[in-house]
């Protein structure tokens, strides 16, 4: 099949934009995105391990971050004991960071005490 120069290029600039649609669609769709109501009972789970990137829309590297996070989530969206999550951590969400940091904290504290 042979097509004129213009058919051509018109041809794949819509291919183009099909195969970007079905991209954006597709993208961030294996980070999992946790909220207040969410985070403490996902993060609980039972032989899952979670990464989990807080951040605010409006900080730069929180940007940059985020394709980078979405192409580790696409990279491990086969395995199942591995999640990667990320929050919000905008005025509404603090409590998440504030609740996950105080977990983390005794944790720490609770190892350090039966390591001495």
């Amino acid at each position: 099949m042979d097509l004129a120069p213009g058919r051509r290029a018109r041809l794949l600039v819509a291919l183009a934009l099909v195969v970007l649609v079905a991209l954006a669609a597709r993208s961030g769709a294996e980070v999992i995105t946790l909220t207040e109501e969410t985070f403490s009972d996902k993060i609980k789970e039972k032989d899952t391990v979670w990464f989990v990137k807080f951040c605010v829309p409006w900080c730069k590297h929180c940007k940059n971050l985020g394709t980078l996070w979405e192409d580790l989530g696409k990279v491990m969206e086969g395995a199942d004991e591995i999640e990667i999550g990320q929050v919000d951590c905008g005025p509404r969400n603090v409590e998440s960071l504030k609740n996950f940091v105080s977990d983390e904290a005794e944790k720490a504290g609770e190892a350090k005490l039966q390591d001495s």
